[in-house]
């Protein structure tokens, strides 16, 4: 995965984490954020919005109340802040999400 200079900016100013924490926040973000599938309502206009908006954005993920927008390739173009109305909604999208992986940890260990 790579990280625009554009990105390491936004990244820097919004999230406020330091220069050698950005690649590691934005593969956090990849891995464990909320997908556009993962979403409903309001906030999964809110993200087909920003995918129309955002040419090359092909890949956005929710992760620590900030919209990540990637590349198809995984490249992380910039950071957007999550406005307020969402937060919720990406709070419960997160706790799904989460409950999710958790059943499926709990059927490959009855498998065995």
């Amino acid at each position: 995965m790579t990280v625009t200079q554009h990105a390491q900016d936004r990244i820097k100013t919004r999230c406020g984490l330091p220069k050698r924490a950005v690649e590691k926040n934005a593969t956090l973000a990849l891995q464990e954020g909320v997908c556009h599938g993962e979403t409903t309502g309001r906030l999964k206009k809110y993200i087909d919005w920003l995918f129309l908006s955002h040419n090359h954005g092909g890949n956005i993920r929710l992760y620590n109340n900030h919209v990540y927008i990637f590349t198809v390739s995984e490249k992380l173009i910039t950071v957007l802040p999550l406005p307020n109305i969402y937060k919720k909604a990406v709070h419960k999208a997160m706790k799904r999400k989460a409950d999710a992986n958790k059943n499926n940890e709990g059927d490959d260990n009855h498998e065995s």
